[in-house]
């Protein structure tokens, strides 16, 4: 793999400054770019492309009413999650209070929408393109697959799938629009949506490089194959989603486990990473607007001076996902007798130990203080500590210097973990629990330095099921899978429409007395099951309605 390194956040017209000379800005208007410069040598093109990568929606980078950057994140809307702030987004979904005039994410259709215009400008003009062919057939590629992944994600947040005639997808657009076209587009149904997104897919696998051959950063054929298992796994087509899944453990050279859980979020470009959004300090760090939070860079509050260095709380892990975390021995704390009321957080799945923060905890050079009246606590009402007495230590850089240059990690959109999942979960619905989905779980699981037990065999396919579930929730935990999850398992009423909870820590002494408490309430409708599509989308194109319920 070539150590060049894409990195992401340009914005096209200062990409192409940079390439070319200022007087020929000046004498070119910028709406004519495109057809004069873009397209002119493979060199700008891929600028172009690039600027497509870097704008690429992560989750260091949700937004609060436009600032913010990254001030929470997908899983506050979630059990797994508790967001310190009372007045951000997570709290109008967490309470069923937000529709079409007020999304939660109100920008998030027509910022995916422009790129999937940049996306058809690519594809409609990269065969202009003089000279360096085989550049030219990778660009297009690399369209193909960041078209994929963009539709990927609309269908995630605003397509259902369900019997009759409720299903439904988004509108698909495959040409870039011109003022006299037809404006007026229909949503696609579900079906139509998946197909479209795998035959895109299936286009990039034909045109991407191998994974020994890609730029970090780039989508490879890897890239691609990964995400159509998601997508058809998403569609409940079981088998054809363990192909794709098979199809890149079979690869070779292919991807493998990251062998240190916590350094796999931190260390770039390791092997278990198959498309990720690049971010480099001081220019293309985590909100280096100086508006930003930076989950996993800023996580830990600290009141009066206390030995962190400052902070905002923002996204906290909640007790519902601490209990989701196994015991050493493989069992749920609950039925093992490792656990110990009095030293709750003892003899836990290494994993959590590298995602969550626990009173006690050891934490750049400090220990937490999450107890009450603890440094680690709200005071006077405050609102910058956790609710739950729990933060993120997942994604955090505990040698990077605080508020200097902001966190730079780059966001993990598909790792090879995921891949190893998706398959057993497409396996085991398709076939049952054969011996090769006990061997992708397993594989999960024994990555060295977690090592936890393989799962009990004999298995029925219920309770494989559960497992995989529980799997995917403490693995993938921060990295907003759960809020697809839910809600693509037919669970998200049951587990999003109860209480959240968090630790009541009292010290006596040298002791601790631990108490199970509810933090947040919580309300779920059958409806926010999609996202509403933002009302002035629909005023723009009535075609397109809205979904039912909203």
């Amino acid at each position: 793999m070539t150590k060049k390194i894409l990195y992401t956040g340009f914005i096209i017209l200062t990409l192409l400054a940079a390439g070319c000379k200022k007087g020929l800005l000046d004498k070119v208007p910028k709406d004519s770019l495109s057809d004069e410069i873009v397209w002119e040598n493979p060199a700008t093109a891929e600028q172009f492309i690039n600027g497509i990568y870097g704008l690429m929606i992560s989750g260091f980078e949700r937004q609060e009413q436009d600032w913010g950057c990254g001030l929470w994140m997908l899983d506050d809307a979630t059990d797994d999650g508790s967001m310190c702030y009372d007045w951000t987004a997570a709290t109008n979904f967490n309470k069923a209070n937000y529709g079409p005039s007020n999304s939660p994410l109100f920008n998030q259709w027509g910022a995916y929408y422009s790129l999937v215009r940049k996306c058809n400008l690519a594809l409609a003009n990269l065969g202009r393109v003089q000279g360096n062919d085989a550049m030219k057939e990778r660009l297009k590629g690399e369209a193909y697959f960041l078209r994929a992944y963009i539709y990927q994600e609309l269908l995630r947040f605003y397509g259902l799938k369900s019997t009759g005639s409720s299903a439904t997808g988004v509108p698909i657009i495959k040409q870039p629009l011109q003022p006299t076209d037809n404006f007026q587009i229909a949503r696609s149904s579900y079906d139509e949506t998946v197909n479209f997104i795998v035959s895109d897919l299936d286009s990039a696998t034909l045109l991407l490089p191998g994974v020994d051959a890609v730029e970090a950063g780039r989508a490879s054929t890897g890239a691609a194959l990964a995400l159509k298992s998601r997508v058809l796994l998403y569609a409940e087509q079981w088998a054809n989603a363990a192909a794709a899944a098979k199809a890149v453990m079979d690869l070779s050279p292919g991807y493998s486990l990251y062998p240190d859980y916590k350094a796999l979020f931190l260390d770039k470009n390791n092997p278990e990473i198959i498309f990720a959004k690049k971010f480099a300090a001081p220019a293309k760090a985590h909100g280096s607007d100086g508006l930003g939070y930076t989950p996993g860079w800023d996580v830990v509050n600290t009141v009066s001076g206390g030995s962190f260095g400052g902070g905002w709380g923002g996204t906290c892990p909640t007790q519902n996902l601490v209990d989701a975390y196994e015991m050493t021995d493989g069992k749920p704390y609950n039925e093992s007798s490792l656990y110990d009321p009095a030293n709750p957080y003892q003899n836990r799945d290494p994993r959590f130990y590298a995602t969550v923060l626990t009173n006690g905890s050891l934490f750049r050079g400090g220990i937490v203080e999450t107890f009450a009246g603890g440094s680690n606590t709200a005071a006077g009402g405050a609102q910058d500590a956790t609710k739950t007495s729990y933060y993120i230590r997942k994604f955090h850089n505990e040698a990077a210097v605080l508020y200097s240059t902001g966190g730079d990690e780059d966001w993990i959109f598909i790792r090879y973990a995921e891949v190893l999942l998706n398959y057993a979960e497409a396996q085991n619905e398709a076939v049952g629990p054969d011996a090769s989905v006990y061997d992708a779980v397993n594989q999960v699981r024994a990555r060295p330095g977690v090592n936890m037990p393989p799962l009990t065999a004999s298995l029925s396919q219920a309770q494989m099921r559960e497992s995989i579930r529980n799997e995917r929730r403490v693995e993938f935990a921060f990295e907003e899978q759960r809020f697809f999850d839910v809600r693509r398992w037919g669970i998200a009423n049951e587990v999003l429409n109860q209480p959240v909870y968090g630790m009541s820590i009292i010290k006596n002494g040298s002791t601790y007395t631990y108490n199970r408490v509810a933090v947040d309430d919580r309300t779920y409708t059958g409806k926010m099951a999609v996202l509403p599509i933002p009302q002035v989308e629909t005023v723009k194109n009535p075609a397109c309605t809205q979904i039912a319920g909203w």
